[in-house]
């Protein structure tokens, strides 16, 4: 396994600059922004160059908002991005691994959706992930399409870490607000880095919801959770109904079963909260040091 060469585009990304740190394999070879997936040309010629086993394809336009007003990108990028990726794959011993998004799965239940869902995606972002998909799926057998939600984790730095604005927020003020409308599942980006070794190890493929575990989890739960485990005194309240109007129309739930992982009794993934607390402890660390 570890002689094994792994290519992981959107290298400086959460989910890419973890996996680069703590996948177990010697010979990881990291993309980013240099490295412009919406050129077919340029894919090829560095991909032929550098000759992977394995492809982790984590660099996408995860913007969904400006999604919905910047539709040409969205599908150049998630959509097009992906298939020039694929075409590299096609006829080639290669494990394509895609980190898709639960929101595809749209706004028809308010159950959790397992891999055996019919998927309505209700915004364009959703969408171009989900066109992404079925490129590989319609292109490819040797791949796994990850389907996860609400992924936090990574260095107080980077750009999108939501948990440690939060925290930023909460010492700011005396009060908070936060969404109730949604529910999702809020994953540790570590959790799901190793979830994605064991099913390589076990040699699956296909398509698999890889989320924390926890019934219906709002936005507002969450908020309360981080600003409760880092012991802010700032009172987290439910927002009023138009206090975060948003230009996409985004489903009310994007809750996830690890229905197939369990099935296969490979489901490694714990509870939101536990990993939290995991996390957030870590951080405490890094805001006294």
């Amino acid at each position: 396994m570890s002689g094994e060469k792994v290519v992981i585009t959107g290298m400086n990304g959460m989910l890419g600059s973890i996996l680069i740190d703590t996948l177990t394999y010697k010979n990881i070879i990291g993309l980013g922004g240099e490295f412009d997936i919406s050129n077919p040309i340029l894919v090829n010629e560095k991909l032929e160059e550098l000759k992977p086993d394995i492809i982790i394809h984590t660099a996408a336009f995860t913007n969904v908002e400006e999604c919905e007003t910047n539709i040409d990108k969205s599908y150049l990028i998630n959509s097009l991005g992906t298939q020039n990726l694929v075409n590299y794959c096609i006829n080639k011993d290669v494990l394509f691994i895609y980190i898709s998004s639960t929101g595809i799965y749209g706004a028809k239940h308010n159950h959790e959706y397992t891999e055996y869902d019919i998927v309505e995606p209700t915004t364009i972002h959703h969408m171009s992930k989900y066109s992404g998909e079925n490129n590989i799926k319609n292109h490819l057998s040797k791949y796994l399409i990850l389907r996860t939600g609400w992924l936090y984790g990574g260095k107080t730095t980077h750009a999108k870490n939501f948990v440690y604005k939060r925290y930023l927020d909460s010492t700011q003020t005396d009060i908070m607000h936060a969404d109730d409308s949604q529910i999702g599942n809020p994953t540790y980006v570590l959790d799901l880095v190793k979830q994605i070794e064991i099913l390589i190890n076990n040699n699956q493929y296909g398509t698999f919801n890889c989320v924390n575990e926890g019934k219906n989890i709002t936005r507002y739960d969450y908020v309360k959770k981080i600003v409760e485990l880092f012991e802010v005194d700032c009172k987290v309240k439910i927002a009023t109904e138009g206090m975060f109007n948003r230009v996409a129309p985004v489903s009310h739930n994007e809750s996830a079963l690890n229905y197939k992982l369990n099935l296969l009794n490979l489901n490694t993934m714990g509870l939101w909260s536990d990993s939290l607390e995991t996390y957030i402890e870590l951080l405490k660390k890094d805001i006294n040091a």
